[in-house]
């Protein structure tokens, strides 16, 4: 049987993580703190699905990574959204827009 939350986030993942890189930059890990802790834990990315993700979205020129030092001798990948990435969210936004009005409609009809 499919999970339907499994599926709308799914659907909606790309979106999710462009909408906080827009607040600003931040690694793999925080990503995934910030997005589980503002959604009350209702979206909680694996660390399996988050970075191939955030690499589909880099191919694609939508976000940009950069190494930066973590400790001493550690290092980790540094995430920002790139300028095709905030038109890519505007659009998404607008989409999610029309959608959520239209299920709105049609979910609080009263035939």
């Amino acid at each position: 049987m499919k999970n339907p939350e499994r599926e709308l986030l799914h659907g909606n993942a790309e979106t999710l993580v462009l909408a906080r890189l827009a607040e600003g930059e931040c690694h793999g890990y925080q990503m995934r703190k910030d997005l589980a802790r503002r959604s009350h834990h209702y979206f909680q990315f694996a660390f399996g699905s988050l970075y191939p993700l955030l690499r589909g979205l880099e191919r694609r020129g939508l976000v940009k990574a950069t190494w930066i030092k973590a400790g001493k001798v550690r290092e980790r990948k540094q995430y920002q959204i790139t300028v095709a990435g905030r038109r890519e969210l505007q659009e998404r936004k607008r989409k999610w827009r029309q959608f959520s009005e239209a299920m709105e409609r049609i979910l609080s009809s009263k035939r």
